[in-house]
């Protein structure tokens, strides 16, 4: 169902029920995300090993949540429930 999502570039012929009920996961997948950002699996303290291309583990997770969060914006914005509706 999420792989129509991000192949339709928003073609997709999904239910309002069905947009309804992936959207709510991915709003749930961004607030489980915005938890972990700030716990020490992310930011842990004194601590800047392992490096990847000499850049801290904390920065590179840091790059890694945030892209995380743009692909679920990206979806999330392709699915919305109201997309389409008129704003009158």
């Amino acid at each position: 169902m999420l792989s129509s999502v991000v192949t339709g570039f928003g073609k997709t012929t999904m239910n309002l029920s069905q947009r309804k009920s992936i959207f709510r996961m991915l709003i749930l997948a961004a607030l489980i995300l915005g938890c972990i950002t700030f716990t020490p699996l992310v930011i842990p303290y004194g601590k800047y090993e392992p490096a990847l291309f000499h850049f801290p583990y904390t920065l590179w997770t840091g790059l890694i949540v945030t892209l995380l969060f743009v692909l679920l914006t990206w979806i999330a914005i392709r699915i919305h429930p109201g997309k389409g509706e008129d704003e009158s």
